[in-house]
């Protein structure tokens, strides 16, 4: 069974996940596929301003 058949979440395999277009984004975790959308703008403003922040304390990661 394909990666474009239904399954039922949990029996996703790793074949299934390689065979998923490139330009889609998943996580495959016990089984289940987890769509991993791309973050929107705010969220990558906040963490390029919280990261400006501790870079200005002296805190380094």
């Amino acid at each position: 069974m394909g990666a474009y058949q239904v399954k039922k979440q949990g029996e996703y395999t790793l074949e299934d996940y390689y065979a998923l277009p490139d330009d889609q984004r998943y996580e495959l975790i016990d089984g289940v596929l987890y769509d991993m959308a791309a973050p929107a703008v705010t969220h990558q403003e906040i963490a390029f301003e919280i990261a400006v922040a501790l870079r200005n304390t002296g805190l380094r990661m």
